[in-house]
C-alpha cells in the first residue's frame, strides 16, 4: 500500500537506515532521552548488528564472533521494530515514507541515514579472481579467516589502518605477507615520516615486508590469484590478495532522493540534510566539508542528534579524530593534526631509538593541535582531551617533553 500526503505526525516512528555501530548508538541514545519514542531500524545484512571496528581482532583470533555481536546489541524496547536483510531502496521525501526491498512503504516522522561506507575497489585487471578479498564486513572476515591456513603468501594492497591490521592478522599461520603502499609512507593520513619509519621497522621484525611508492597494476592467475605485477614490472608471486585502499561513503540512496551530496551526504551543525526531516550520521555524512572514516566521530554525531531530536539546544561542531592500530602490539597513535601541510604549525619531538619511541606535539601559537606517536605511551585518553580542548603547552612543558617525552 502506498502512503500518500503524510503530514508531520509525531505518532509516526523515527526510521533509522543502517544497523552499524553508529545507527545502534543513535537508538540507545534516543531511547535514553525519549524512552517512549517509536523507532524502526532497517539493515541490509542478515546478521544481527555487530561491531565492525573490531573485525580485525576477530580475524586475528583475539575475539570470537559472538563478542562482536555482544558489543553492539540493540536495546530492548517494545517501541523498537527491527528489520534485517531488508534494505531501504527508496525515499519519498514529498510524502515522508521509505520503501523497503519487499516493496512495503513505511511513513516516518524523522529519517536517519546511517548507512556507512563501502570499500574502494582497485580498478585493475584480475581484481575479480578467486582469493581476491576486501576487508569491510563480517562476511569478508569469515572468508579471510577460512583462507588464513591455506595462504602461503598474502599481498595486502594499502598501508592504512585497516590494511595493516589485516596484514598482521594474516601472519597467524606463518603466512608471508607483503604490504604495497602507493604513497610515501604507511598510514599516510595519520602519521608523519618519522613515525612511519618506526612502524615500518617494527613490521620488518614481524616478517611483514612493506613496499612504499609503488602500486599494483595487474593481478594475474588462471582462475585464482598467482601473482601481482607492480608498476615497475616487478612480479610478486602470491596466492591471496587483500584490497584495502580506502572507503567511499554510501551516498547512492541520498543522491537518488536528490538530497545535497558532495563526497558524503551534506549535513549542517544539526546533522540535518537539505531536507528538514532527514538527517545523516557516521561515515556516509559530510559535515563542514569533512567525512570521518572512523567510528568515534559517528558515535559523537549519534549522541548529538539524539539530544537535538529530544529538543535540547546543542550543535555538532566536528570531532577530533584519534587513530590506533588494533591488533599490532606496537602502539601507534595519531590525534588531530599530524602537522602536515601547515607552515603555521610548530613541531616538538622526542625520540628514544633504543626503546623504539617517537613522540611529536603539533602546536599553533602554543596551543596543542595534534599528537603523533610510535611506541608505548599510557596517556592516550588524556592526550585526546588535551588536543580536543586545544590546551596551551607552556615553555617549561615543551622543554620537559623534548627531554623526557612527558608533558
Amino acid at each position: 500500500m502506498r502512503m500518500e500526503n503524510q503530514i508531520n505526525n509525531r505518532d509516526l516512528p523515527i526510521i533509522v537506515i543502517g544497523t552499524g555501530s553508529v545507527g545502534v548508538r543513535f537508538i540507545h541514545e534516543t531511547l535514553h532521552y525519549q524512552p517512549s519514542a517509536k523507532i524502526k531500524i532497517f539493515g541490509g545484512e542478515e546478521q544481527q548488528p555487530y561491531s565492525r571496528e573490531n573485525l580485525s581482532k576477530m580475524l586475528a583470533g583475539e575475539l570470537p564472533e559472538e563478542a562482536l555481536h555482544a558489543s553492539n546489541k540493540l536495546p530492548t524496547s517494545n517501541n523498537l521494530e527491527v528489520s534485517l536483510n531488508n534494505p531501504i531502496e527508496k525515499i519519498n521525501r514529498e510524502n515522508a515514507f521509505v520503501t523497503d526491498s519487499k516493496g512495503i512503504d513505511h511513513p516516518y516522522y524523522k529519517l536517519i541515514i546511517a548507512i556507512g561506507s563501502s570499500p574502494k575497489m582497485l580498478n585493475v585487471e584480475g581484481n575479480d579472481l578467486k582469493h581476491v578479498f576486501t576487508f569491510r564486513d563480517i562476511h569478508d572476515a569469515e572468508l579471510l579467516k577460512s583462507r588464513q591456513t591455506a595462504s602461503r603468501h598474502t599481498v595486502v594492497i594499502g598501508g592504512g589502518l585497516v590494511g595493516l591490521d589485516a596484514a598482521h592478522a594474516m601472519t597467524n599461520h606463518n603466512t608471508k605477507v607483503t604490504v604495497i603502499e602507493n604513497s610515501t609512507r604507511l598510514m599516510h593520513h595519520q602519521l608523519d615520516d618519522h613515525a612511519s619509519v618506526y612502524l615500518r621497522l617494527y613490521l620488518d621484525d614481524l616478517g611483514i615486508d612493506t613496499r612504499k611508492q609503488t602500486q599494483v597494476v595487474r593481478i594475474e592467475g588462471k582462475g585464482k590469484v598467482e601473482q601481482v605485477i607492480l608498476h615497475d614490472g616487478e612480479i610478486i608471486p602470491c596466492d591471496t590478495v587483500i584490497i584495502s585502499i580506502g572507503i567511499k561513503p554510501n551516498v547512492g540512496l541520498a543522491r537518488n532522493t536528490r538530497l545535497h551530496v558532495n563526497r558524503g551526504i551534506v549535513v549542517d551543525d544539526k546533522l540535518q540534510t537539505s531536507d528538514k526531516k532527514i538527517y545523516a550520521i557516521g561515515e556516509c555524512a559530510e559535515h563542514r566539508s569533512r567525512v570521518y572514516g572512523l567510528v568515534k566521530p559517528g558515535f559523537e554525531q549519534a549522541e548529538v542528534l539524539a539530544k537535538i531530536l529530544a529538543g535540547k539546544k546543542v550543535k555538532y561542531k566536528g570531532s577530533t579524530t584519534m587513530s590506533q592500530l588494533k591488533v599490532i602490539e606496537y602502539p601507534i597513535l595519531s590525534i588531530g593534526d599530524n602537522g602536515e601541510g601547515s607552515i603555521s604549525n610548530k613541531e616538538i619531538m622526542h625520540r628514544d631509538i633504543k626503546r623504539m619511541v617517537y613522540r611529536k606535539l603539533v602546536l599553533r601559537r602554543g596551543y596543542l593541535q595534534g599528537v603523533v606517536a610510535a611506541g608505548r605511551w599510557k596517556n592516550s585518553k588524556t592526550l585526546h582531551s588535551m588536543v580536543e580542548n586545544k590546551q596551551y603547552i607552556w615553555p617549561w612543558q615543551r622543554n620537559r617533553f623534548i627531554r623526557t617525552g612527558q608533558l
